[in-house]
């Protein structure tokens, strides 16, 4: 009986100690919360969304030149159009904050695109010579597949005489293609703006409260970024890998991935991962794993070395795809780290952090 009484007591003790535990774990979880959105927030986040307002910014000065007849802006456009996308491929994962508002990030590129709605859309536009469409606020209420990123690339890339011509159709494409890239960098620069100020997102991510509607703890916005990781690797799973699989299970059949017509989808795919992995990196969520799971980590930032070799490589070429022997290993390679980093941060890394990710942004497309 004494010894039942003694045990009884120390795994009373045991249970105490838990919650004691437990509590001082709850009292400094916000503060490291906080640390952590403050972090994520200014160092990647804001810098992100401003470095797509100056480049966007950049491409509308010397569209606009171009269309003015100047042949420096005219060579110029190819650069500031590839740096726009690169700059968005490092944000395009974000959904949450002003770009948790429905249709935005289709606004700043229609993708996927599978019927080509964005190259008929635009053919349409152009055919019409459809003033209406060279307003950017005007173009802003139109279809989005006429928006961003994927329109502004049919118009500089496809096999219609260049902008620089002297003919209608290519004045009026000109004229479209600067009204393309004024609504994309206007809605970068609205974006930004809605980050900043007292009422702007980063205040009410960094500082949650009991009667915002969308943060109330500092653990909400945390994981929020947690699940922006799990959506970018998620991106390139069903962007890039999915329809080069594809590809090379249907010979003779081309794929179709972002920004294929301007030469840019291994450029994008590699910035993607580098965004990707710096988010993490910036997040720390490797950082103070018991000793147990220190591997894991360790593995994710292997994996990512991988994923910037073979990713991009298994993109290059297009759409000479099935011609490359080497492709399919790539490929593999490539969906086994994607899922790999995903499992890792999805199951085991964010609940150690104590964060919950739940659905994230494309579940359900």
């Amino acid at each position: 009986m004494s010894k039942n009484r003694t045990m009884m007591r120390s795994l009373a003790a045991l249970c105490l100690l838990a919650v004691v535990a437990s509590m001082r774990v709850a009292h400094a979880a916000p503060a490291a919360f906080t640390k952590l959105n403050a972090r994520v927030i200014d160092s990647y986040v804001i810098p992100g969304f401003d470095r797509l307002a100056k480049t966007s910014g950049e491409l509308v000065d010397n569209l606009s030149r171009t269309c003015e007849g100047s042949a420096k802006a005219a060579k110029a456009v190819k650069k500031d159009f590839a740096d726009t996308v690169l700059a968005w491929a490092a944000v395009e994962f974000l959904r949450f904050g002003p770009m948790s508002q429905i249709g935005r990030p289709e606004r700043f590129d229609f993708w996927p695109d599978p019927r080509g709605v964005t190259q008929r859309q635009v053919a349409a536009l152009v055919a019409k010579r459809d003033a209406t469409a060279l307003d950017p606020a005007l173009l802003a209420k139109k279809s989005a597949a006429v928006q961003g990123l994927s329109a502004l690339e049919v118009l500089l890339d496809d096999d219609a005489p260049p902008l620089t011509g002297t003919d209608e159709a290519a004045v009026y494409r000109c004229k479209l293609a600067v009204s393309i890239a004024q609504s994309t960098h206007a809605l970068a620069r609205e974006i930004l703006t809605e980050w900043q100020g007292d009422a702007g997102w980063r205040h009410r991510m960094v500082e949650p409260s009991a009667t915002d509607a969308r943060y109330k703890t500092p653990e909400e916005p945390a994981g929020d970024f947690a699940r922006a990781l799990i959506t970018g690797l998620q991106m390139i799973q069903d962007r890039e890998v999915v329809p080069m699989i594809a590809v090379l299970q249907t010979p003779g059949k081309e794929p179709r991935l972002p920004f294929q017509r301007s030469g840019l989808s291994a450029r994008y795919i590699s910035a993607g991962v580098a965004s990707i992995k710096s988010l993490y990196e910036t997040m720390g969520l490797g950082r103070g794993v018991p000793s147990e799971k220190a591997w894991m980590p360790r593995w994710i930032t292997a994996a990512f070395g991988r994923l910037a070799r073979d990713a991009p490589a298994a993109v290059k070429g297009i759409p000479q795809a099935e011609n490359n022997p080497d492709r399919a290993r790539q490929l593999r390679m490539v969906r086994f780290h994607v899922e790999g980093i995903r499992k890792l941060i999805g199951r085991e890394l964010a609940p150690l952090a104590g964060l919950t990710i739940g659905f994230n942004e494309l579940d359900g497309d």
